[in-house]
């Protein structure tokens, strides 16, 4: 399966492209939009993963550039921008799927082989080609029982040809297929290869399972033919090879990682001393917003909801001290997560938001305390429901001016306000918390109807941690109430 990731980020780039080789996709990398526009022009790519903020022409134009041309291969958008509405102007572009960054690898791969299953309708299935079997979930291939100990290029060679057994291959036809176009090789290198497979095939007693006809190219005898309908289920495949290749790509991509951070703190650093100019401010959004698309992936998930916040912060027209004060926080501990161990982002994953005993939970034997203000009774019973069926415990209030004497009674682990409420609104609770020292750490969360970019800036201006859109999605909720727990506990350890 070949693919064409459009993304601007190298640090991203370069992971996805690490472990979606791994799994034996051929990725080709376009860094803006033109360029990503030209390549789909000249090969044909069974999908197109696109972000959407890209220099020279954004993924939502080049998607609809693509359909107004009636090219119609499967394209997912892969993005920090999280609204209905965004989602909802992706898929009207014309694209079939929308991935939010940060998000888990094996989502990814997932989605992925989604894709792949509606391409082919036979990539869940092993094929038999006479007493040969290939599976393709874990990239095997056996003659008479007996596993043939083949490359990776090798085994992409062999899976080609066998899944177009009628078809003959060019040496051309070859690469295109299974060569990416920053390592091209000579159709010599074919030739090696596909000597190097006989040889192997040989001794095994399978040496004339490829066919040369000669001023054509190759194809499956079609001796091997006769009993290829064999076919049979797939196991589930194994992740500690995953697991382990992404921890390699951690250590590759951090130094790039860390040069984003320095460029936030030079930031930082700039706006204190009031001499942060145009071309600083563009390129410190542009590393906020990289990490906040990049790091997640490797299991920094607080890291990547603070990167983004930085970035919203950094796109304020006037950049206050208060917003200052909060861009040097946020900066500080950013700094504190990412020098943490990669979190197992493949075996914790579900951990988030199974609380049901206080030992599900990863950094506190204590039960979890939630205090939620709104003026909406409907709103804080649905809070209540959703939140205790995930085994924390939820106080409620309905009257905001109650609020201090309620924070002394409960000892809240976290605290859910709403934006708008009579007499005193979220916002203004949530900025006399920051000035308090008893409750200045304390996580907050802003319940609002509005996601526009100016009232997500007037958030993370007065001091909250996150926003969560009404109306209340319960995953959404449990996963971002147990991430900023989880946050605020690792960083007092």
């Amino acid at each position: 399966m070949r693919i064409l990731l459009v993304e601007d980020d190298h640090n991203l780039a370069q992971a996805l492209s690490a472990v979606l080789s791994k799994h034996n996709y051929i990725l080709d990398v376009s860094t803006d939009g033109e360029m990503g526009w030209e390549m789909m022009n000249i090969i044909s790519y069974d999908l197109v993963l696109l972000d959407i903020i890209l220099p020279k022409l954004d993924g939502i134009s080049l998607c609809r550039r693509l359909r107004e041309h009636n090219l119609q291969v499967p394209v997912m958008l892969i993005t920090a921008k999280d609204s209905l509405t965004d989602k909802l102007m992706g898929l009207d572009s014309g694209a079939d799927d929308y991935l939010i960054k940060p998000f888990d690898i094996q989502e990814l791969l997932a989605r992925i082989r989604v894709f792949s299953r509606r391409l082919t309708e036979q990539s869940t299935i092993i094929f038999s080609c006479g007493d040969i079997r290939l599976n393709p979930e874990m990239r095997q291939i056996t003659y008479q029982g007996q596993v043939i100990p083949f490359s990776r290029k090798e085994y992409l060679l062999i899976e080609l040809f066998i899944r177009h057994p009628c078809r003959v291959f060019s040496r051309m036809d070859i690469v295109d297929h299974l060569w990416s176009l920053d390592k091209l090789p000579t159709e010599d290198t074919v030739k090696s290869h596909i000597r190097r497979i006989r040889n192997k095939l040989k001794a095994v007693g399978a040496e004339d399972l490829i066919e040369t006809l000669y001023g054509h190219g190759y194809r499956i005898n079609p001796s091997f033919l006769q009993d290829s309908s064999s076919r049979s289920p797939l196991s589930a495949e194994p992740g500690k090879e995953l697991e382990n290749a992404i921890a390699q790509i951690w250590q590759n991509i951090r130094e790039g990682v860390f040069n984003h951070l320095k460029t936030l703190e030079q930031a930082v650093t700039s706006l204190q001393s009031q001499i942060l100019d145009q071309n600083q401010l563009q390129t410190a959004q542009k590393s906020a917003h990289q990490l906040a698309g990049t790091v997640a992936t490797f299991g920094f998930e607080a890291a990547a909801y603070i990167a983004k916040a930085i970035e919203i912060l950094l796109q304020n027209q006037a950049i206050h001290l208060k917003t200052t004060h909060s861009l040097t926080q946020l900066v500080k501990t950013l700094r504190l997560e990412l020098e943490q161990q990669p979190i197992n982002s493949i075996h914790e994953e579900n951990s988030l938001i199974q609380l049901n005993s206080s030992q599900d939970f990863p950094f506190d034997t204590q039960p979890i305390r939630i205090m939620a203000v709104d003026d909406d009774a409907i709103i804080l019973i649905l809070v209540k429901q959703i939140l205790e069926n995930e085994g924390i415990q939820v106080t409620t209030l309905e009257k905001p001016t109650q609020i201090w004497e309620t924070l002394e009674n409960v000892q809240p682990n976290l605290l859910i306000l709403d934006i708008n409420m009579p007499e005193m609104n979220g916002l203004e609770i949530c900025q006399l918390i920051r000035e308090t020292a008893q409750w200045s750490w304390l996580p907050i969360l802003i319940l609002t109807v509005q996601t526009d970019r100016q009232t997500v800036q007037q958030v993370f201006a007065c001091g909250a941690d996150d926003y969560l859109a009404k109306p209340i999605v319960p995953e959404e909720l449990s996963t971002q109430v147990c991430n900023r727990i989880r946050r605020s506990q690792r960083l007092k350890q």
